[in-house]
């Protein structure tokens, strides 16, 4: 680190302003890890940078689909594809406790403490973590809960439901402490699809099923709306700054709201109007990249909404699209099992990983943002370096379609 700067492998002393007498700060980092949820059955952590097994969390009848972690990385919570939950001391890979369900959805508080479930009545219960002991049922919702989610510090629970509410409980007691939700003036509530923290965990975004986001204070208190779509939303996020609020819809488009006005500053189009599955910045905030269900993925500018390339050419449509570190290369994911890397600049594609490997379940960039992460349906998990064009590193074991990864 150069103050608060991360040097680059690209950066240079006369770029930086170094000199005799600056002063280098050099962090020592825990070595990174990679989970793998697999079909057979097994949840397996190995070290991302050697390939070395860890941890095998085993004992499921059916296929692992998700895992989720403590922050210190001591406890997993794994989901089955048969709806069941089982708790891992991920360090030996020995099961503490397993509830067979059905689970319509589970996660594990960063702080370890407490389990969410939630059933297929939208019951909303909290579990001990060290015994799966129930600790209390949140019943506050009449219909469907669309998300349930803890906050960062594991303190509070958000959820959301079809009736147009969202609610912040204390996880400590059970209670609810906030609601938010527009006042209806006597007409029909807009369902919410939706609701998740902003990343500094001060305000709760919210998706409406008529297109709009609204934006909240903790304290229930609606900052802003922000409109324009005519169709339900399929992706809302905010920037890491908390600035900017960024939106896909069904209706094709995807807009770039100003947070604390509500004010669209841009939105971006495609010529063909198909819906969109999701949007994302780059990592400078400088682009805008949309997955679309006509099988392309498109790089807008985030200033103006022109469009800078397209990336076409998947059989279905494309779930992820995401930008590397340095902005030259896009990678997308299909439903149709292809993975692709493409020139950001040019749209030319320069490898299909389909082709030579077989089908893809999962692709995302490695930490670094260089190299690619990629899962396959024969149960194959390697990384691939761009600039070497090889595989460098694999990390064997599955003997079946991996499902999921995570980086902890």
């Amino acid at each position: 680190m150069f103050g608060d700067r991360e040097l680059d492998f690209c950066d240079t002393a006369g770029h930086l302003g170094l000199c005799q007498g600056s002063v280098l700060t050099l962090l020592r980092l825990p070595p990174r890890k990679l989970c793998t949820a697999s079909e057979d059955g097994t949840a397996r952590i190995f070290e991302l940078h050697t390939g070395k097994s860890l941890s095998i969390l085993g004992g499921h009848c059916s296929a692992v689909v998700s895992v989720s972690f403590s922050e210190d990385v001591t406890r997993a919570l794994t989901m089955t594809s048969a709806r069941s939950i089982a708790m891992y001391d991920s360090t030996t890979g020995v099961q503490l406790w397993r509830v067979l369900g059905p689970v319509q959805d589970a996660c594990l508080a960063a702080d370890g403490r407490r389990v969410l479930v939630m059933d297929s009545h939208s019951v909303v219960g909290l579990l001990d973590a060290q015994s799966g002991r129930l600790l209390t049922n949140l019943v506050h919702h009449a219909y469907f809960v669309c998300t349930a989610v803890f906050s960062p510090d594991g303190k509070a629970l958000l959820t959301s439901s079809v009736e147009g509410f969202a609610r912040l409980f204390d996880v400590e007691t059970g209670g609810c402490t906030v609601t938010f939700g527009r006042p209806t003036g006597g007409t029909l509530r807009v369902g919410m699809s939706a609701a998740a923290f902003s990343p500094d965990a001060s305000k709760v975004l919210a998706s409406l099923y008529d297109g709009s986001a609204d934006l909240y204070a903790r304290t229930g208190e609606r900052i802003c709306t922000c409109a324009g779509h005519t169709a339900p939303l399929r992706s809302c996020i905010m920037s890491p700054d908390g600035k900017m609020i960024l939106t896909a819809s069904k209706d094709g488009a995807s807009k770039l709201f100003c947070a604390d006005t509500g004010a669209c500053r841009c939105t971006f189009q495609a010529a063909s109007d198909a819906a969109l599955c999701s949007a994302k910045f780059s990592p400078d905030l400088s682009k805008v990249l949309t997955a679309g269900q006509d099988g392309t993925a498109r790089l807008f500018d985030a200033r103006t909404g022109a469009c800078l390339q397209e990336f076409p050419d998947h059989a279905a449509p494309v779930l992820s699209a995401t930008l590397s570190i340095d902005g030259t290369l896009v990678l997308t994911s299909s439903s149709d099992l292809e993975a692709k890397l493409f020139d950001a600049k040019t749209g030319k594609c320069l490898r299909l990983y389909c082709q030579e490997n077989g089908f893809v379940t999962c692709a995302q960039w490695a930490p670094g943002g260089r190299q690619l992460l990629l899962a396959f349906f024969s149960g194959r998990v390697a990384v691939f370096d761009p600039l070497s064009n090889a595989f460098v590193q694999e990390f064997p074991g599955h003997r079946d379609c991996v499902h999921s990864m995570k980086l902890i």
